[in-house]
């Protein structure tokens, strides 16, 4: 299964091109006409753009006949927080199950790229990219926790940091639903006393109806919080109103917090969520129902 964040250019081999026809003297007219550039030794991408550092990544991995991983596959899979970091393609043995297609190369699967990315990155950017993986369905808790004896037996690098994130992930919590989502999870969790936050939880008003559903609550405190990320144009009214849903259904205090606030000034942002949470616990808890 083919799976890549957006569509990306098509790459194609000389052998490729020889197979459907094409000849020496056919390469050079195209790529002189623009209708295809040659990327790295032996592979060509299609139109004349100069080539991206993903397309070179992803045309090393054709022209060594390898598999993506680390960074690349983070990235051709989609995975929240992972760059290209430049490392050279490693070649290795892998069993079948662990390679899947991604970006039209061979690339390893969400298990394994998360392995190989616990070696290379730090414990915010992997949980990041676990919490993508796991949204994304591409692997599971059990199924990570499961290959962790054999990653400790076999002494795999990063998986101390694999052990790390697990044992900070609430039991029973679903997949952040966005980056912004996991990047306040990791902020809130430098608030002092503060406990880490349930997430996506449904809110029912005195009928028993379903209202909304908050991105991040602490029920305990009746405190919830909404994250505003890039809006379509009725998203703010539409936020808006869910806001006054869920306070007029709990009595909730609510906290809004911006892409901006929470990644350029996080230092501030986790000071404001700690006076929410002050002002929460000054509050008288609402009833429920």
């Amino acid at each position: 299964m083919e799976r890549h964040p957006r569509p990306i250019r098509t790459l194609f081999t000389t052998g490729d091109a020889y197979r459907r026809g094409l000849t020496r003297g056919a390469l050079a007219w195209g790529e002189r006409r623009g209708r295809w550039r040659r990327v790295v030794h032996g592979v060509y991408g299609d139109g004349g753009a100069p080539a991206t550092d993903l397309d070179v990544a992803r045309a090393r991995v054709l022209a060594a006949g390898s598999v993506a991983s680390g960074a690349l596959a983070g990235v051709l899979l989609g995975l929240d927080g992972v760059v290209l970091d430049g490392r050279p393609l490693r070649r290795r043995l892998l069993p079948p199950e662990r390679v899947i297609e991604a970006g039209a190369v061979a690339c390893t699967d969400g298990l394994q790229t998360l392995v190989d990315l616990a070696e290379v990155v730090d414990d915010g950017v992997w949980e990041q990219a676990l919490e993508s993986a796991l949204r994304l369905r591409l692997t599971s808790l059990d199924e990570i926790r499961g290959a962790l004896p054999g990653l400790g037996r076999s002494r795999v690098p990063g998986t101390a940091r694999i052990r790390r994130v697990l044992a900070r992930r609430p039991p029973g919590a679903p997949p952040t639903e966005s980056l912004l989502e996991t990047l306040m999870v990791q902020l809130a969790r430098g608030v002092p006393g503060l406990d880490p936050p349930m997430r996506q939880v449904p809110v029912a008003d005195h009928a028993g109806t379903v209202v909304a559903r908050v991105d991040l609550c602490w029920p305990g405190l009746g405190l919830f919080v909404e994250l505003d990320g890039q809006h379509h144009r009725d998203q703010p009214v539409h936020d808006a109103r869910r806001e006054t849903a869920v306070v007029a259904a709990t009595g909730w205090l609510c906290g809004r917090f911006t892409w901006r606030e929470v990644t350029t000034i996080p230092g501030t942002t986790a000071r404001r969520l700690g006076e929410l949470a002050d002002q929460a616990r000054r509050r008288p808890l609402p009833r429920a129902g």
